[in-house]
């Protein structure tokens, strides 16, 4: 997630087109996923209405890795039953992946983990590319073999700020990604809420979705990245733009040098430690550029100690928004981990 804030922090013009398409989008997840009413401040520092919202519903679950690369044809992936999700073949791959990592993290800011979550849910809404009911079944199919490998009592079901079961719900809502990614449908049904009465059961009406058709399949990974970098660095800005903390303000398109798109970096870091996504992160220079009177060629890394999705290894994003506002590209990236840190490694142009 913090590379794809930096890289959000590069394209002019992408802040106005994501924030509009979520707010038109909002009341669609309600009730399916991890939501607020529309226009309703995700990072602000009331919890307790995140907190009510969140555990609502159980959540579960992960995907065996042969369902990311799944499609029934050429159109589309098949919608993912139950059966599918916890098939033989998906328990004997379940078995195969690491455990679960049980190592001391600290508790998130519950405001930051619901904007972590919130931002990827709501930019899969607005690209319609997976009937949000999906999540729900790809959560529920492991909810119960990963909180068996962390043992009793190590996760709070329906606790986002607990880090082990934040890392659970983000492996379980990239692999639902990334899986309609592959092969996402145009035309796909989905479950709404519908309004009822205080205290009632919730009640949904199926609706056809089609997706824009004008935005081809290879351009869909990059559209989720950006509305996801977006909606974050934008929070992270307006929460902490008047502040001691803020993040070091860089006109679009200047193309700074190194040193100065460095301590943004910096600064964007530490916001995300300050909120419990890790319990150490530093950011630095590990290849000076060949640009003249700018960072072209510059290669950064960003090393997280014990971040919050450890296990389910997400966190390529936010950098590579707050890259983009500034008018430079990340043209190369990786993540790798070793023992508990996960090292994102990202050059510029």
């Amino acid at each position: 997630m913090i590379i794809a804030i930096i890289y959000a922090y590069a394209t002019k013009g992408g802040v106005a087109l994501s924030s509009h398409i979520m707010r038109s989008k909002s009341a669609r997840n309600c009730g399916i996923s991890l939501c607020q009413t529309p226009n309703t401040n995700v990072f602000n520092d009331d919890a307790a209405s995140s907190a009510q919202h969140l555990t609502r519903r159980s959540f579960a679950s992960l995907l065996p890795f042969s369902l990311l690369l799944k499609g029934n044809d050429a159109t589309a992936a098949s919608p993912l039953s139950a059966e599918e999700a916890d098939n033989f073949k998906a328990r004997a791959e379940r078995a195969l992946r690491p455990k679960p990592p049980k190592v001391l993290r600290t508790r998130l800011n519950l405001d930051f983990a619901v904007l972590l979550m919130r931002s990827s849910y709501n930019a899969v809404d607005s690209i319609d590319i997976v009937p949000m009911q999906q999540f729900q079944k790809v959560r529920q199919a492991e909810y119960q073999y990963y909180a068996n490998s962390l043992g009793p009592g190590a996760m709070q079901q329906g606790d986002l700020a607990d880090p082990n079961y934040f890392d659970f719900i983000s492996f379980a809502q990239y692999a639902t990604i990334n899986r309609e990614l592959n092969d996402p449908a145009v035309i796909f049904e989905e479950q709404q809420p519908v309004d009822v009465g205080e205290g009632q059961p919730q009640q949904f009406d199926t609706v056809v979705v089609k997706r824009d058709s004008l935005v081809s399949k290879s351009q869909l990974a990059q559209r989720h990245t950006d509305i996801v970098g977006n909606a974050i660095l934008n929070k992270l800005i307006e929460k902490f733009g008047d502040t001691p903390s803020a993040i070091p303000k860089i006109e679009v398109n200047s193309r700074p040098d190194a040193a100065t798109l460095l301590a943004s970096v910096k600064q964007m870091v530490n916001l995300f430690v300050v909120n419990g996504f890790a319990f150490n992160a530093t950011a630095s220079i590990s290849k000076t550029g060949t640009g003249l009177g700018d960072a072209a060629g510059t290669e950064f890394s960003v090393i997280a100690t014990s971040p919050a999705n450890l296990w389910s290894g997400q966190s390529l994003k936010t950098a590579k928004t707050l890259i983009s506002r500034v008018g430079y590209s990340v043209t190369k990236s990786s993540v790798s981990y070793s023992n508990n840190q996960e090292i994102t490694i990202f050059t510029i142009t």
